[in-house]
């Protein structure tokens, strides 16, 4: 008995911890935008966009040190997010973005990929 409830402590533990990762901060601010960022007022867009462009620079800060599978992660949630702001008319805020993305190497690309993708399952 105390095993198991050992293993369950840890197994949580570990998904708390990929939550509080980079990929995990931006994949979980995707997929929030992408549940509810319809019903957004202008004023939740642009706190949104502040976090996400403050992941961004933290991406743009870590880049290097990053494994090639969180950069994929990391890169699909940026094309998430881009796709359902721009769905959702929030593009103005996403242009200051915009210059922060360019300064990641080859995010543009899979972003740009991601977002099709993502699109493409909404039928858009």
């Amino acid at each position: 008995m105390f095993k198991r409830i050992a293993f369950l402590a840890i197994a949580a533990l570990l998904m708390t911890a990929c939550a509080f990762s980079l990929p995990g901060k931006f994949t979980q601010l995707a997929d929030q935008v992408a549940a509810k960022g319809a019903d957004y007022t202008p004023e939740q867009w642009e706190k949104t966009n502040a976090k996400f462009e403050k992941l961004v620079q933290q991406y743009i800060d870590k880049y290097d040190k990053l494994s090639n599978e969180d950069k994929k992660e990391i890169n699909a949630a940026i094309g998430k997010y881009t796709a359902t702001a721009l769905k959702c008319g929030a593009a103005n805020g996403l242009k200051q973005i915009n210059a922060l993305l360019k300064e990641i190497p080859s995010a543009i690309d899979t972003a740009a990929e991601g977002a099709r993708g993502f699109l493409e399952e909404l039928g858009l």
